[in-house]
């Protein structure tokens, strides 16, 4: 017992020593990298600084020098001269620009800059010119002219010499009219739901609240809870994290409607599902990004507009009501519109495709590889877990079809119109990369069910009607009569009454 406890206590000190030494190898190491520098830089720019895409903004900073003796202890001065040489607090300086993410934006004229202690002070200036919407950081690292250059090993003295830069589009006025035209669109579109809406059909499916409820919870539990795995797993820009986010809040698409009746679901259940999750939005969306929203986003520099958010949300709610009091009081107008709903979806595709692509190039230079893996995953996971969800609760086949598609189809344009009236700065160009993204995988696996499912029933078609031919073939044949002739009756045939009597 004695040595069962000496040795746990002998074990518990090692693990301590070692733990101490660690701590003070780190902060050591910290001490010997972050050394106090002979000179100070400042500069006049407010950060974050914003550079227009495709033009040179400069960046002037100011440095001075100051007296050994006032900033630099005797002993520090001495290490340092030791570790550097005899230049570190006199003589010639390097400092080094770099931005962390070159595809936004990059560096343009010189990049290392000669500072000397003989000029007590000056300036550099850094030329920065940006190539995408995002955010960047500029770095100065500075070391003595002696030292061999090593950007961020020990021998770099930067500490407290990052800057913050976005980098924002020039808005053409073809921008200008993309988003007025696929407002417009929106607009129309949910005016045309809304009229299309049976209130019969809806009050029907309502009287069976379960299958209804488990969707919703799904469309605006489930969907959600992944946006935010996401936008917590990978290391996106702040923009498209939120537009992954407020993504995986928007309600279901209208285009759920379509696949839910080619895949052999429950049409009814799928509109009434969709109206439903469209005006919770109005509430549901905006209370995910106040309260997982500022976990995901808490950097200091997203700012997220909630009115702004309710605003916009509110605009595009409201042609869905529009939409059922036509129907109500101008029934020939809404035919209008419902017969209209599919050319109008035709045509912002089509508009999208060709306008839009021109317009909105840039989102295609920001589809990374972890970009579009997580464009894959929220609505993959949003089918497979739906679907689960409905086979969990012992809903039927059809109704787990039309749970599984319903919550896996989010309606991308909500969060594109939404967050690109709302946002400002870089976020209203890079939130729209998620929307487009998760738009380009969604429909892969659909297409895949609406494939096999169609071919299925046409096979089954298909020998359903051989089969019901071979009946119909072998039916007529029992309806014919036989008819056998006797020997007699080819005597009658060919004999005569004439010849009879002879």
């Amino acid at each position: 017992m004695l040595m069962k406890l000496f040795f746990v206590h002998t074990l518990h000190l090692i693990c301590l020593c070692f733990l101490t030494a660690q701590s003070l190898l780190v902060t050591g190491s910290t001490k010997a990298k972050y050394r106090p520098l002979p000179f100070e830089i400042k500069t006049n720019e407010s950060f974050p600084y914003t550079v227009i895409e495709n033009e040179v903004s400069q960046l002037i900073f100011y440095y001075s020098f100051n007296t050994p003796n006032v900033s630099i202890d005797d002993h520090i001065l001495a290490e340092e001269s030791t570790a550097f040489g005899s230049n570190y607090s006199q003589g010639t300086w390097i400092i080094e620009a770099s931005l962390d993410l070159d595809h936004i934006a990059e560096l343009k004229g010189e990049k290392i800059f000669f500072i000397d202690q003989q000029f007590s002070q000056g300036n550099i200036s850094v030329l920065v010119t940006g190539n995408l919407p995002g955010r960047t950081l500029l770095s100065l690292c500075a070391m003595p002219s002696n030292g061999t250059m090593s950007h961020g090993t020990t021998q770099c003295q930067s500490e407290n010499m990052s800057y913050r830069l976005f980098v924002e589009r020039r808005h053409r006025p073809i921008d200008v009219a993309f988003n007025i035209v696929l407002i417009l669109l929106v607009v129309l579109t949910n005016v045309g739901m809304g009229a299309k809406i049976d209130l019969n059909v809806m009050k029907t499916e309502l009287k069976r609240p379960i299958a209804p409820a488990i969707g919703l919870c799904c469309q605006f539990v489930i969907m959600p809870l992944i946006a935010f795995g996401i936008a917590y797993s990978f290391k996106l820009d702040p923009g498209i994290t939120l537009g992954f986010f407020a993504l995986g809040c928007a309600p279901g698409g209208s285009a759920s409607n379509a696949y839910t009746y080619l895949l052999g679901g429950n049409v009814s259940l799928s509109v009434t599902m969709t109206l439903i999750s469209t005006f919770a939005a109005l509430g549901l969306l905006p209370m995910w990004l106040f309260t997982l929203g500022t976990v995901v986003y808490d950097t200091g520099d997203v700012k997220i507009p909630y009115e702004n958010i309710f605003i916009s949300l509110l605009g595009i709610i409201i042609p869905a009501v529009v939409g059922l009091f036509l129907q109500r009081k101008f029934p020939k107008v809404a035919k209008m519109f419902v017969n209209a709903v599919k050319y109008i979806v035709i045509l912002m595709v089509v508009f999208i495709m060709t306008v839009g692509v021109y317009a909105n190039v840039y989102v295609f230079y920001l589809l990374s590889g972890e970009v579009l893996l997580a464009a894959a995953i929220l609505p993959y996971l949003g089918f497979l877990l739906g679907g689960l969800v409905a086979l969990i609760f012992r809903q039927n086949k059809v109704n787990i079809i039309t749970i599984a598609v319903e919550t896996g189809i989010q309606n991308t344009g909500i969060p594109i119109v939404l967050l690109r009236l709302s946002l400002t700065g870089p976020d209203k160009d890079t939130s729209t990369v998620a929307p487009v993204a998760s738009a380009m995988f969604t429909p892969i696996p659909l297409m895949i069910g609406v494939i096999y499912v169609q071919t299925r029933l046409y096979l089954e078609k298909r020998k359903k009607n051989k089969a019901g031919e071979a009946e119909k073939t072998s039916q007529n044949r029992k309806e014919e009569p036989d008819v056998v002739l006797s020997p007699t009756d080819n005597i009658c045939l060919v004999s005569s009454p004439v010849s009879s009597q002879i």
